[in-house]
């Protein structure tokens, strides 16, 4: 394909790129929703949550290149316009968020968690399960299987610690 025909169908380089981001990071979402769908029962906090939390870093490695791309996106972002990050945001990174808070609300209506807030908890657990992977001294190599399965099992650990349902009153708050 030529690159008039390319720009006949968009109106310039920014229009091109922002379709690319908006269609990678709807595609990263759409996968996220349908493994949570397909593996949440809402009868184990635990489970469910570790179910969560591996779909959540799953997208890394199931997703290489988008999260490459997001990577670069995020250390120029002073390049990028608004309206192409607001793009980004609303295709993938707002609606993964809101299907978490979605999933912890509902393990909140059964009685299995004690959260008040679901969207603050949601930015817990997201910190909690990304945050050993990403921080590690390791973090460049790709997490094996064993090691996603101990971190993400770790993370979840600490927020039912501070969200589970026989901790005291405070918590979520």
């Amino acid at each position: 394909m030529s690159t008039r025909t390319i720009y006949n169908h968009f109106e310039g380089k920014e229009h091109l790129f922002s379709a690319v981001v908006h269609d990678s990071a709807s595609q990263v979402a759409d996968a996220f929703i349908a493994t949570v769908a397909e593996q949440l029962a809402c009868v184990d906090a635990r489970a469910d949550l570790i179910a969560l939390g591996r779909a959540l870093v799953g997208q890394r490695t199931q997703f290489p290149d988008h999260f490459a791309m997001i990577r670069q996106i995020k250390a120029e972002v002073q390049h990028f316009s608004p309206a192409l990050i607001d793009t980004w945001q609303q295709a993938g990174p707002l609606r993964v968020q809101t299907e978490v808070s979605r999933r912890l609300s509902q393990l909140t209506d059964a009685g299995l968690l004690n959260i008040s807030s679901p969207a603050r908890a949601t930015l817990h657990f997201v910190a909690l399960v990304n945050s050993e992977i990403t921080i590690s001294p390791h973090a460049s190599r790709a997490p094996s299987p064993a090691q996603v399965r101990a971190c993400v099992t770790r993370a979840v650990d600490a927020f039912l610690h501070g969200y589970g349902h026989t901790v005291g009153t405070v918590q979520g708050q």
